[in-house]
């Protein structure tokens, strides 16, 4: 290493790449490393193409939908395969913690350099990661772990450099995007739509990862590292909204058909977000459902695209919105670090100083904001009717409330005799 940059090979050959997995993203990686025409546009544009020369999968010999050349080694060791001197550089793409986060340890320990797009494993073992790739003088690169093909983080880290970066929220899970898109749409309910997403791919067979916003929590710890100069702990992130007696469920679980409704009528969309932003010397930050203005850019990004919004000074807010997920384009984040390690660039954090402490965390329900409520099992003459002296808008059975804090919202509407979820609007950026 030198500056915090990879080195180039000095004989000018290409940076050697072992492979770990051959799943969605690991097939659609290792076709275009090894497509002759991608190598020549590479080469075309004064990059030396990265080789493939070994992969790391569990049947070695299982045929497969693809053809790797009889030179590129397949072996199910994948400890030998990180330790392997013939390596530069490893690409973790097994996903989960184990036996990831010991492969990517091994991988520094031997002077490889990291590619992974495991957001669960950065945001578990961030600061564990960062201290090991500094200490063995080697890179770690990681932009396909958030927004999928989207470059977000070298433009928050390396274009964004001259702002001060006070905000970055949005939409950084498509599976959750495409249920509620749908249930606003059709009005169906979310275990129709759930099933729906199995069925197209979108979502796995234990789905809680998405709907309870794990998945989106551990990219906006991610985020928040880079945003904001440390990590946080991931757990203490919110991710249930309230309802008016505690917690609802986490994620969008709990989210029925009739609040999308009404939540259109008042020109508003409901979206799990995952917003973090400066809060005095702490970070207010969460994954909840919210109620966003639904011509906004968040509220208006539908289906399984991702949007997000970063708030810095002087530039204001820069939006970035495309494809989330899947093997294009989340190899397509991949093949980038992957190039940009043959430029000699460093890890994905750049030059920022390593973290000192822990990033502290704020729950944005502490604070007074406006509300969002539909309570359709109200008696007499309704909601808005009676809770109109605390609304700024409502249409039937649901209304917006202006803001005033959880506690007290939660007083006024138990004298009322109203039960209801209640969704934070998420303020204008």
């Amino acid at each position: 290493m030198v500056d915090g940059r990879a080195q180039v090979p000095e004989t000018g050959r290409p940076l050697r790449v072992a492979l770990l997995g051959l799943g969605t993203v690991g097939r659609a990686v290792a076709e275009r490393l090894i497509d002759a025409e991608w190598r020549a546009a590479v080469t075309a544009r004064g990059a030396n193409p990265p080789e493939l020369v070994a992969v790391g999968v569990r049947e070695p010999g299982r045929k497969r939908a693809l053809t790797l050349h009889a030179s590129i080694r397949q072996t199910a060791d994948l400890d030998e395969l990180v330790a392997d001197p013939g390596i530069d550089v490893v690409v973790e793409l097994i996903g989960g913690l184990e036996p990831a986060a010991q492969l990517v340890q091994r991988a520094f320990e031997a002077g490889k350099h990291v590619v992974t797009a495991n957001k669960k494993l950065l945001a578990s073992f961030g600061p564990t990661l960062e201290t090991a790739a500094r200490a063995a003088g080697v890179v770690l690169r990681f932009e396909a772990a958030v927004a999928g093909g989207i470059p977000v983080l070298a433009p928050l880290v390396l274009d964004l450099a001259g702002n001060r970066i006070s905000g970055v929220r949005g939409i950084v899970n498509g599976t959750t995007n495409f249920i509620l898109t749908a249930m606003a749409r059709d009005g169906r309910t979310y275990a129709d739509v759930l099933s729906e997403a199995q069925g197209r791919g979108y979502a796995e067979a234990d789905p809680s990862a998405d709907v309870e916003g794990f998945d989106a929590a551990d990219k906006l710890a991610i985020l928040s590292r880079l945003a904001f100069g440390a990590w946080p702990e991931v757990g203490q992130l919110r991710r249930a909204g309230p309802d008016t007696e505690g917690d609802a469920t986490a994620g969008i679980t709990a989210i029925q058909p009739l609040e999308l409704r009404y939540a259109a009528e008042l020109g508003l969309a409901i979206k799990l977000v995952g917003d973090a932003s400066l809060w005095g010397d702490a970070v207010m930050a969460s994954v909840m459902p919210v109620a966003v203005r639904a011509s906004s850019p968040i509220g208006s990004t539908d289906g399984v695209t991702n949007v997000v919004e970063i708030t810095a000074a002087p530039v204001g807010v820069v939006t970035f919105q495309g494809p989330g997920a899947g093997g294009g384009a989340t190899s397509s984040a991949v093949l980038a670090d992957l190039l940009a390690l043959a430029r000699g660039a460093g890890s994905t954090w750049g030059q920022l100083p390593e973290p000192t402490r822990t990033l502290r965390i704020i729950d944005p329900l502490e604070v007074p904001r406006a509300w969002f409520l539909v309570a359709a099992d109200a008696i007499g003459d309704g909601v808005a009717y009676r809770v109109q002296d605390l609304a700024l808008a409502s249409a039937g059975d649901a209304v917006v409330i202006q803001p005033m804090g959880l506690g007290e919202l939660r007083h006024r509407l138990e004298d009322r005799g109203i039960r209801a979820n209640l969704y934070p609007l998420l303020p204008e950026s």
